[in-house]
C-alpha cells in the first residue's frame, strides 16, 4: 500500500557534542521516511520502523557489521520494540519517520523513533549530499514552535550487538565504529547525555517523556526516495 517515500538521516540538536568527524554525524540521529498511504494499519507502523532502524543501523555500523564470524565482526539483534500512538494518520496523509540513537547501557543500545507530520521540519544541510537542498515548509512554521504537536506516534527499540554467542558492549561497538569522541570534554558530554536519557529509553519516565524527545535538527546525511531520486 506504500507509495513513494523520501529518506533522510538527520542529526538532532545534541549532535554537536556527539559529532563523528568521519561520518559528519553523531549519536543523536534521525532517519526520516515520507510515505503516501491509502491507509495506515497498526502493522505498517512496525514495518516502517524496521526499515528506518535498519537504514540508520547500516549507516552507523556498516564497517564491522558482518554475519560471518570474525574477531571484530558483529551483528545487531532486535531485543524488543514498543510503540504508542498519539494521533491518527489520515488516509493519503504524508508523514515522516525520524529515528536516532538515544542511549545505551551495558547490554542494550536504544533507538527512539517518531512518526511526524511531513514537510514541517526541514534539515538545513545534508552532509552526504553537498549543496543547497531547500524545501519549503508547507505548514507555515506553526508547528516548529512546539515540535511535539507534529508527532503522530513514538517508539522505543532496543538492540544487542553479538559476535557469535558473545555480547559486544554497546560502548565498545560505538568506539569501534568511530562514533565516540576522543576528546575528554566531549566524551564527558556524551556520557552525561547517555545517563540523562537512559531512564527514558528504559521507559521508566513514561511515554510523554518519549514523545518529548523529538528534536528536529539542522544537519542531515541525505535525502533519498525509493527510486533514489531526490
Amino acid at each position: 500500500m506504500a507509495g513513494l517515500w523520501n529518506d533522510v538521516v538527520s542529526c538532532g540538536q545534541m549532535a554537536l557534542s556527539l559529532l563523528s568527524v568521519r561520518f559528519l554525524i553523531g549519536l543523536a540521529l534521525a532517519n526520516i521516511k515520507n510515505w503516501h498511504f491509502f491507509w495506515t494499519y497498526n502493522s505498517t507502523y512496525f514495518t516502517d520502523l524496521d526499515m528506518s532502524r535498519g537504514n540508520i543501523s547500516l549507516v552507523l555500523f556498516r564497517q564491522p557489521f558482518n554475519p560471518f564470524p570474525g574477531p571484530k565482526h558483529f551483528i545487531m539483534i532486535l531485543g524488543g520494540v514498543q510503540c504508542v500512538w498519539r494521533k491518527e494518520i489520515a488516509p493519503y496523509e504524508k508523514y515522516e519517520l525520524w529515528t536516532r540513537v538515544l542511549s545505551w547501557d551495558e547490554k542494550w543500545i536504544y533507538l527512539v523513533s517518531h512518526f511526524v507530520k511531513a514537510d514541517v521540519f526541514v534539515p538545513g544541510e545534508y552532509a552526504m549530499q553537498p549543496g543547497p537542498k531547500e524545501k519549503k515548509n508547507k505548514h507555515g512554521g506553526i508547528e516548529t514552535k512546539d515540535p511535539q504537536k507534529a508527532v503522530f506516534a513514538s517508539s522505543i527499540a532496543r538492540y544487542v550487538f553479538k559476535n557469535g554467542r558473545r555480547t559486544v558492549p554497546p560502548e565498545q561497538a560505538l568506539s569501534r565504529c568511530g562514533l565516540l569522541p576522543a576528546d575528554e570534554a566531549k566524551s564527558a558530554e556524551v556520557e552525561r547525555l547517555r545517563l540523562k536519557w537512559l531512564p527514558v529509553a528504559q521507559l521508566k519516565s513514561g511515554w510523554d517523556s518519549v514523545h518529548g524527545l523529538f528534536e528536529p535538527g539542522e544537519l542531515a546525511l541525505g535525502r533519498y526516495t525509493d527510486l533514489w531520486w531526490r
